[in-house]
Protein backbone atom coordinates (compact mmCIF):
# COMPACT_ATOMS: atom_id res chain seq x y z
CA UNK A 1 0.00 0.00 0.00
CA UNK A 2 2.98 2.65 -0.70
CA UNK A 3 1.10 4.77 -2.96
CA UNK A 4 -2.40 4.89 -0.47
CA UNK A 5 0.05 5.79 1.95
CA UNK A 6 2.00 8.42 -0.23
CA UNK A 7 -1.66 9.55 -1.08
CA UNK A 8 -2.45 9.83 2.38
CA UNK A 9 0.77 11.87 3.67
CA UNK A 10 0.14 14.39 0.78
CA UNK A 11 -2.91 14.86 2.19
CA UNK A 12 -2.45 15.57 5.69
CA UNK A 13 0.16 18.06 4.66
CA UNK A 14 -3.04 20.03 3.32
CA UNK A 15 -5.35 19.81 6.59
CA UNK A 16 -4.70 23.51 7.14
CA UNK A 17 -6.60 24.58 3.90
CA UNK A 18 -9.26 22.07 4.47
CA UNK A 19 -9.97 23.56 7.96
CA UNK A 20 -9.97 26.74 6.70
CA UNK A 21 -12.12 26.38 4.36
CA UNK A 22 -14.57 24.49 6.89
CA UNK A 23 -14.66 27.09 8.73
CA UNK A 24 -15.36 29.56 6.01
CA UNK A 25 -18.37 27.79 5.06
CA UNK A 26 -19.48 26.85 8.48
CA UNK A 27 -19.75 31.07 8.88
CA UNK A 28 -21.40 31.71 5.88
CA UNK A 29 -23.95 29.41 6.74
CA UNK A 30 -24.64 29.95 10.30
CA UNK A 31 -24.80 33.73 9.03
CA UNK A 32 -27.18 33.39 6.51
CA UNK A 33 -29.30 31.33 8.63
CA UNK A 34 -28.98 33.46 11.40
CA UNK A 35 -29.96 36.49 8.94
CA UNK A 36 -32.95 34.57 7.78
CA UNK A 37 -34.30 34.05 11.47
CA UNK A 38 -34.15 37.86 12.07
CA UNK A 39 -36.33 38.31 9.09
CA UNK A 40 -38.80 36.33 9.06
CA UNK A 41 -42.35 37.73 9.96
CA UNK A 42 -41.51 41.34 9.03
CA UNK A 43 -44.27 42.92 7.13
CA UNK A 44 -44.13 45.39 4.34
CA UNK A 45 -43.71 49.07 5.96
CA UNK A 46 -45.00 51.66 3.85
CA UNK A 47 -42.23 54.50 3.27
CA UNK A 48 -42.73 58.09 4.32
CA UNK A 49 -41.21 60.46 1.99
CA UNK A 50 -40.85 64.45 2.02
CA UNK A 51 -43.01 66.30 -0.32
CA UNK A 52 -43.20 69.30 -1.21
CA UNK A 53 -46.53 70.89 -2.67
CA UNK A 54 -46.63 74.12 -4.71
CA UNK A 55 -50.67 75.14 -4.58
CA UNK A 56 -51.87 77.63 -7.24
CA UNK A 57 -55.53 76.85 -6.81
CA UNK A 58 -55.99 76.50 -3.14
CA UNK A 59 -59.89 75.00 -3.69
CA UNK A 60 -61.44 72.07 -1.60
CA UNK A 61 -60.13 69.72 -3.66
CA UNK A 62 -56.84 70.63 -3.91
CA UNK A 63 -56.02 70.92 -0.04
CA UNK A 64 -57.57 68.06 0.07
CA UNK A 65 -54.64 66.40 -2.30
CA UNK A 66 -52.26 68.19 0.38
CA UNK A 67 -54.05 66.72 3.19
CA UNK A 68 -54.55 63.16 1.65
CA UNK A 69 -50.40 63.42 0.59
CA UNK A 70 -50.07 64.21 4.41
CA UNK A 71 -51.17 60.74 5.75
CA UNK A 72 -48.34 58.94 3.90
CA UNK A 73 -45.62 61.65 3.81
CA UNK A 74 -44.46 64.66 5.52
CA UNK A 75 -45.93 67.49 3.35
CA UNK A 76 -44.51 71.10 2.89
CA UNK A 77 -46.08 73.66 1.28
CA UNK A 78 -43.34 75.13 -0.95
CA UNK A 79 -42.85 78.61 -2.68
CA UNK A 80 -43.42 79.11 -6.51
CA UNK A 81 -39.29 79.60 -6.74
CA UNK A 82 -37.70 77.35 -9.28
CA UNK A 83 -34.40 78.51 -7.61
CA UNK A 84 -35.57 77.69 -4.45
CA UNK A 85 -37.66 74.17 -5.39
CA UNK A 86 -34.37 72.98 -7.14
CA UNK A 87 -32.31 73.78 -4.38
CA UNK A 88 -34.67 71.56 -2.09
CA UNK A 89 -34.29 68.58 -4.20
CA UNK A 90 -30.50 69.05 -4.51
CA UNK A 91 -29.89 69.67 -0.94
CA UNK A 92 -32.91 66.50 -0.54
CA UNK A 93 -34.70 68.21 1.88
CA UNK A 94 -37.48 67.25 -0.10
CA UNK A 95 -37.51 63.88 -2.48
CA UNK A 96 -40.96 65.17 -4.27
CA UNK A 97 -43.06 68.25 -5.72
CA UNK A 98 -46.06 68.65 -7.04
CA UNK A 99 -47.30 71.52 -8.31
CA UNK A 100 -50.74 72.31 -8.57
CA UNK A 101 -52.99 74.56 -11.22
CA UNK A 102 -54.74 76.98 -10.61
CA UNK A 103 -57.68 75.44 -12.54
CA UNK A 104 -57.03 72.06 -10.95
CA UNK A 105 -60.55 70.75 -10.89
CA UNK A 106 -61.28 71.45 -14.56
CA UNK A 107 -57.59 70.42 -16.18
CA UNK A 108 -56.93 67.56 -14.29
CA UNK A 109 -60.61 66.20 -13.00
CA UNK A 110 -61.88 67.23 -16.53
CA UNK A 111 -59.61 66.82 -19.40
CA UNK A 112 -57.23 64.36 -17.46
CA UNK A 113 -54.29 66.63 -17.69
CA UNK A 114 -50.74 65.27 -15.18
CA UNK A 115 -49.92 67.32 -12.75
CA UNK A 116 -46.43 68.75 -13.08
CA UNK A 117 -44.00 67.29 -11.00
CA UNK A 118 -40.37 67.16 -9.92
CA UNK A 119 -38.51 64.08 -8.50
CA UNK A 120 -34.87 63.52 -7.78
CA UNK A 121 -32.97 61.97 -10.93
CA UNK A 122 -32.39 58.33 -10.23
CA UNK A 123 -34.74 57.51 -7.51
CA UNK A 124 -37.77 55.44 -7.47
CA UNK A 125 -39.56 56.51 -4.85
CA UNK A 126 -41.36 59.17 -7.03
CA UNK A 127 -43.58 55.95 -8.23
CA UNK A 128 -44.84 55.64 -5.20
CA UNK A 129 -45.84 58.89 -4.73
CA UNK A 130 -47.13 58.70 -8.16
CA UNK A 131 -49.78 56.23 -7.68
CA UNK A 132 -51.05 57.74 -4.65
CA UNK A 133 -51.75 61.42 -6.60
CA UNK A 134 -53.41 59.23 -9.48
CA UNK A 135 -55.39 57.22 -6.59
CA UNK A 136 -56.40 60.38 -5.32
CA UNK A 137 -57.49 62.35 -8.96
CA UNK A 138 -59.36 59.36 -10.13
CA UNK A 139 -61.33 58.51 -6.81
CA UNK A 140 -62.24 62.77 -7.12
CA UNK A 141 -63.27 62.25 -10.61
CA UNK A 142 -65.52 59.42 -9.88
CA UNK A 143 -67.16 60.89 -7.11
CA UNK A 144 -67.67 64.44 -8.20
CA UNK A 145 -68.89 62.98 -12.01
CA UNK A 146 -71.30 61.03 -10.06
CA UNK A 147 -73.10 64.62 -8.27
CA UNK A 148 -70.69 64.88 -4.83
CA UNK A 149 -69.96 68.65 -4.57
CA UNK A 150 -65.73 68.84 -4.24
CA UNK A 151 -66.08 69.58 -0.27
CA UNK A 152 -68.30 65.84 -0.25
CA UNK A 153 -65.81 64.02 -2.20
CA UNK A 154 -62.51 65.51 -1.04
CA UNK A 155 -64.21 64.71 3.04
CA UNK A 156 -65.42 60.86 1.27
CA UNK A 157 -61.76 60.51 0.12
CA UNK A 158 -60.04 61.42 3.17
CA UNK A 159 -62.58 59.50 5.39
CA UNK A 160 -61.89 56.31 3.71
CA UNK A 161 -58.16 56.82 3.26
CA UNK A 162 -57.77 54.77 6.62
CA UNK A 163 -59.23 51.70 5.72
CA UNK A 164 -57.31 48.97 5.66
CA UNK A 165 -57.70 44.68 5.40
CA UNK A 166 -57.28 42.21 7.91
CA UNK A 167 -54.33 39.36 6.23
CA UNK A 168 -53.85 36.21 7.53
CA UNK A 169 -51.05 34.40 6.09
CA UNK A 170 -51.59 30.58 5.62
CA UNK A 171 -48.57 28.74 5.87
CA UNK A 172 -48.68 25.69 2.64
CA UNK A 173 -46.39 23.22 1.74
CA UNK A 174 -45.09 25.73 -0.94
CA UNK A 175 -44.38 27.94 1.38
CA UNK A 176 -42.10 26.25 4.25
CA UNK A 177 -39.65 28.28 5.32
CA UNK A 178 -35.89 27.29 4.81
CA UNK A 179 -34.11 25.36 8.16
CA UNK A 180 -31.00 26.65 9.28
CA UNK A 181 -29.07 23.49 7.39
CA UNK A 182 -30.57 24.39 4.19
CA UNK A 183 -28.22 27.15 3.98
CA UNK A 184 -25.49 24.91 5.01
CA UNK A 185 -26.43 22.55 1.69
CA UNK A 186 -26.51 25.21 -0.22
CA UNK A 187 -23.30 26.56 -0.05
CA UNK A 188 -21.97 23.10 -0.08
CA UNK A 189 -20.77 22.84 -3.79
CA UNK A 190 -18.35 25.68 -3.47
CA UNK A 191 -16.51 24.46 -0.05
CA UNK A 192 -16.85 20.68 -1.42
CA UNK A 193 -15.77 21.06 -4.78
CA UNK A 194 -12.75 23.53 -3.86
CA UNK A 195 -11.42 21.30 -1.29
CA UNK A 196 -11.39 18.44 -3.66
CA UNK A 197 -9.96 20.24 -6.52
CA UNK A 198 -7.22 21.57 -4.41
CA UNK A 199 -6.25 18.55 -2.56
CA UNK A 200 -6.82 16.09 -4.91
CA UNK A 201 -4.74 18.28 -7.26
CA UNK A 202 -1.88 18.57 -4.87
CA UNK A 203 -1.21 15.53 -4.61
CA UNK A 204 -1.46 14.90 -8.24
CA UNK A 205 1.21 17.50 -8.91
CA UNK A 206 3.62 15.03 -6.34
CA UNK A 207 2.67 11.99 -8.05
CA UNK A 208 3.61 13.80 -11.23
CA UNK A 209 6.60 14.46 -10.45
CA UNK A 210 9.40 12.72 -12.84
CA UNK A 211 11.31 11.47 -10.02
CA UNK A 212 8.44 9.83 -8.33
CA UNK A 213 7.00 8.41 -11.16
CA UNK A 214 9.82 6.77 -12.03
CA UNK A 215 10.90 5.05 -8.25
CA UNK A 216 7.24 3.96 -8.31
CA UNK A 217 7.35 2.15 -11.72
CA UNK A 218 10.67 0.81 -10.80
CA UNK A 219 9.08 -0.80 -7.55
CA UNK A 220 7.32 -3.99 -7.37
CA UNK A 221 3.93 -2.40 -7.21
CA UNK A 222 2.19 -3.09 -10.46
CA UNK A 223 0.39 -0.83 -12.79
CA UNK A 224 -2.73 -2.55 -11.87
CA UNK A 225 -2.05 -2.25 -8.00
CA UNK A 226 -1.14 1.40 -8.25
CA UNK A 227 -4.33 2.78 -9.97
CA UNK A 228 -6.52 0.59 -7.11
CA UNK A 229 -4.25 2.24 -4.39
CA UNK A 230 -5.10 5.97 -6.12
CA UNK A 231 -8.52 4.74 -6.56
CA UNK A 232 -8.33 3.74 -2.84
CA UNK A 233 -7.09 7.13 -2.11
CA UNK A 234 -9.67 9.47 -3.46
CA UNK A 235 -11.80 7.56 -2.12
CA UNK A 236 -11.12 8.03 1.32
CA UNK A 237 -10.25 11.23 0.76
CA UNK A 238 -13.51 12.21 -0.75
CA UNK A 239 -15.38 10.42 1.86
CA UNK A 240 -13.80 12.24 4.58
CA UNK A 241 -14.02 15.48 3.05
CA UNK A 242 -18.00 14.60 2.99
CA UNK A 243 -18.02 13.66 6.29
CA UNK A 244 -16.88 16.91 7.07
CA UNK A 245 -18.90 19.16 5.52
CA UNK A 246 -22.00 17.73 5.74
CA UNK A 247 -22.65 15.11 8.63
CA UNK A 248 -19.82 17.11 11.81
CA UNK A 249 -21.48 20.68 10.75
CA UNK A 250 -25.32 18.87 10.75
CA UNK A 251 -24.43 16.91 14.45
CA UNK A 252 -22.84 20.03 16.36
CA UNK A 253 -25.28 22.85 14.75
CA UNK A 254 -28.62 21.36 13.36
CA UNK A 255 -28.49 17.98 14.98
CA UNK A 256 -32.50 17.90 16.80
CA UNK A 257 -33.66 19.31 13.80
CA UNK A 258 -31.92 17.77 10.58
CA UNK A 259 -31.82 13.74 11.77
CA UNK A 260 -34.74 14.02 12.54
CA UNK A 261 -36.08 15.69 9.29
CA UNK A 262 -37.79 12.87 6.69
CA UNK A 263 -36.09 14.59 4.18
CA UNK A 264 -32.65 13.78 5.77
CA UNK A 265 -31.88 10.99 2.87
CA UNK A 266 -32.65 13.28 0.78
CA UNK A 267 -30.62 15.94 1.22
CA UNK A 268 -27.65 13.18 1.80
CA UNK A 269 -27.98 12.18 -1.94
CA UNK A 270 -27.48 15.11 -3.24
CA UNK A 271 -24.40 15.99 -1.55
CA UNK A 272 -23.33 12.31 -2.39
CA UNK A 273 -23.91 12.86 -6.01
CA UNK A 274 -22.32 16.14 -5.50
CA UNK A 275 -19.31 14.59 -4.07
CA UNK A 276 -19.12 12.26 -7.43
CA UNK A 277 -19.16 15.23 -9.27
CA UNK A 278 -16.67 17.00 -7.44
CA UNK A 279 -14.23 13.58 -7.46
CA UNK A 280 -14.82 13.71 -11.51
CA UNK A 281 -13.65 17.37 -11.66
CA UNK A 282 -10.81 16.66 -9.51
CA UNK A 283 -9.73 13.98 -11.22
CA UNK A 284 -9.37 15.69 -14.71
CA UNK A 285 -7.65 18.92 -13.21
CA UNK A 286 -5.06 16.58 -11.87
CA UNK A 287 -4.36 14.28 -14.98
CA UNK A 288 -3.29 17.86 -16.56
CA UNK A 289 -1.82 20.72 -14.10
CA UNK A 290 1.46 19.89 -13.07
CA UNK A 291 2.03 23.45 -11.76
CA UNK A 292 0.23 24.44 -8.20
CA UNK A 293 -0.19 28.33 -9.42
CA UNK A 294 -2.18 27.18 -12.58
CA UNK A 295 -3.98 24.75 -9.70
CA UNK A 296 -4.94 27.79 -7.37
CA UNK A 297 -5.86 29.59 -10.16
CA UNK A 298 -8.05 27.40 -12.25
CA UNK A 299 -10.10 26.01 -9.44
CA UNK A 300 -10.69 29.62 -8.47
CA UNK A 301 -12.60 29.97 -11.88
CA UNK A 302 -13.71 26.78 -11.76
CA UNK A 303 -15.44 26.86 -8.44
CA UNK A 304 -16.82 30.96 -8.15
CA UNK A 305 -17.74 30.14 -11.58
CA UNK A 306 -20.17 27.50 -10.78
CA UNK A 307 -21.29 28.90 -7.52
CA UNK A 308 -22.50 32.45 -9.00
CA UNK A 309 -23.76 30.84 -11.83
CA UNK A 310 -26.03 28.07 -10.52
CA UNK A 311 -27.33 29.43 -7.44
CA UNK A 312 -25.01 29.21 -4.75
CA UNK A 313 -24.01 32.98 -3.39
CA UNK A 314 -27.34 34.21 -5.61
CA UNK A 315 -30.58 32.55 -5.39
CA UNK A 316 -32.07 31.20 -9.13
CA UNK A 317 -35.09 32.78 -8.26
CA UNK A 318 -33.55 36.36 -9.30
CA UNK A 319 -31.36 35.18 -12.31
CA UNK A 320 -32.23 35.72 -15.66
CA UNK A 321 -33.35 33.89 -17.85
CA UNK A 322 -29.86 33.71 -19.87
CA UNK A 323 -28.26 32.57 -17.32
CA UNK A 324 -29.81 30.23 -16.16
CA UNK A 325 -29.83 28.71 -19.72
CA UNK A 326 -26.26 27.84 -19.59
CA UNK A 327 -26.54 26.78 -15.75
CA UNK A 328 -28.30 24.45 -17.46
CA UNK A 329 -25.01 22.53 -18.46
CA UNK A 330 -23.49 22.88 -15.41
CA UNK A 331 -23.52 19.99 -12.58
CA UNK A 332 -24.42 22.28 -9.39
CA UNK A 333 -27.19 24.34 -11.04
CA UNK A 334 -29.40 20.46 -10.45
CA UNK A 335 -27.58 20.31 -6.90
CA UNK A 336 -29.58 23.84 -6.27
CA UNK A 337 -32.73 22.65 -7.72
CA UNK A 338 -33.07 20.02 -5.46
CA UNK A 339 -31.47 21.71 -2.68
CA UNK A 340 -34.45 24.47 -3.27
CA UNK A 341 -37.38 21.89 -3.25
CA UNK A 342 -36.03 20.17 -0.33
CA UNK A 343 -35.95 23.76 1.16
CA UNK A 344 -39.40 24.74 0.03
CA UNK A 345 -41.05 21.54 1.06
CA UNK A 346 -42.69 20.71 4.05
CA UNK A 347 -43.86 17.06 2.67
CA UNK A 348 -42.58 15.75 -0.43
CA UNK A 349 -45.15 15.02 -2.73
CA UNK A 350 -44.49 11.90 -5.00
CA UNK A 351 -44.03 14.26 -7.88
CA UNK A 352 -41.02 15.79 -6.34
CA UNK A 353 -39.53 13.14 -5.38
CA UNK A 354 -39.39 11.47 -9.04
CA UNK A 355 -37.86 15.31 -9.81
CA UNK A 356 -35.28 14.82 -7.48
CA UNK A 357 -34.24 11.20 -8.59
CA UNK A 358 -33.98 13.10 -12.15
CA UNK A 359 -31.87 15.55 -10.54
CA UNK A 360 -29.71 12.72 -8.99
CA UNK A 361 -29.47 11.51 -12.18
CA UNK A 362 -28.73 13.89 -13.88
CA UNK A 363 -25.70 14.85 -11.49
CA UNK A 364 -24.15 10.92 -11.66
CA UNK A 365 -24.33 11.63 -15.68
CA UNK A 366 -22.21 15.00 -15.51
CA UNK A 367 -19.49 13.08 -13.12
CA UNK A 368 -19.32 9.99 -15.58
CA UNK A 369 -19.08 12.21 -18.26
CA UNK A 370 -16.11 14.58 -16.34
CA UNK A 371 -14.45 11.02 -15.25
CA UNK A 372 -14.22 9.28 -19.14
CA UNK A 373 -13.23 13.29 -20.50
CA UNK A 374 -10.38 12.50 -17.43
CA UNK A 375 -9.62 9.33 -19.08
CA UNK A 376 -8.78 10.22 -22.34
CA UNK A 377 -6.84 13.18 -20.88
CA UNK A 378 -4.76 10.86 -18.36
CA UNK A 379 -4.11 8.58 -21.24
CA UNK A 380 -2.81 11.14 -24.10
CA UNK A 381 -0.65 12.60 -21.57
CA UNK A 382 0.96 9.36 -21.10
CA UNK A 383 1.29 8.69 -24.55
CA UNK A 384 2.66 12.54 -25.48
CA UNK A 385 5.43 11.42 -22.25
Amino acid sequence: MTVFKGFLIITKRNLLMVFMYLAIFLTIGILASGSDSNTSGTGFHAQALTVGVVDHDGGVLSKGLSTYLSQYHTVRQMPDDTAKLQDALFNRNVSYIVTIPKDFKVSCLRKHQELPVSKIPGSTDGYYVDQQINTYLNQACVLTDSGYSDKEAAAYILKHTDSSSHVTMLKSASSEKTPGYGYMYQYLPYVLISILCYVMGLIMIAFHQPDLQKRILCSAVSIRSQNLQLALGYLAVGCSVWVLTTWIPAFFFYRKAFFQSPKMPYYMLNSLTLLLVGLALSFLLGTFITKEDILTALVNVVTLGMSFLCGVFVPLDIMGKGVKTVAHFLPVYWYEISNNLLNNSAVLTQAQRQLLYRNYGIQLLFAAAIFCIALVVSKRARQTA
